[in-house]
């Protein structure tokens, strides 16, 4: 199950419990680096598979992880993409308050897997989901400076 309960997967496979990935992001947030949360989906003909990351970055200390996890659904309805990109966006927002309750002091920055311009199917999304996360009291980003979801991508195949 896709909760932020769980195990998580580190970069290179090894499995965390929640509780090792808050104290490993601790120790990066404690360096003053931002989180970022990302979700991604992939649909096949039987099930859709959700993949959710969290990462942390910074060029000028040579620091590039994350860490994530994915589930595959079996249901029709993910079959419309309105309803599985707020699938993707409420698994980031979960993500992101179980951060914020664990590590209160966290900068969480949240990826969507959306665009606003005309080649963009989701563009009719952008404000509305925008809107829900900025309430939510985190920052957003739309492709293409939405990178973190490009990371989960990598985790629905």
């Amino acid at each position: 199950m896709l909760t932020p309960e769980s195990n998580w997967c580190a970069a290179q496979g090894s499995s965390k419990t929640s509780e090792s990935l808050v104290n490993s992001l601790k120790s990066y947030v404690d360096l003053g680096l931002t989180l970022y949360v990302g979700s991604d989906s992939m649909l096949y003909n039987n099930h859709c598979t959700f993949s959710c990351i969290v990462a942390v970055h910074s060029n000028d200390m040579n620091i590039a992880n994350y860490y994530y996890q994915k589930q595959k659904l079996k249901d029709s309805q993910y079959k419309h993409l309105e309803v599985k990109i707020l699938k993707e966006v409420s698994l980031s927002l979960d993500v992101a308050n179980f951060l914020k309750h664990k590590i209160p002091t966290a900068n969480i920055e949240i990826h969507l897997d959306i665009g606003d311009k005309d080649r963009n199917a989701t563009r009719y999304l952008v404000e509305r989901t925008r809107g829900w996360v900025r309430g939510m009291g985190y920052d957003v980003k739309i492709k293409p400076d939405s990178w973190a979801s490009s990371v989960a991508d990598w985790h629905t195949k």
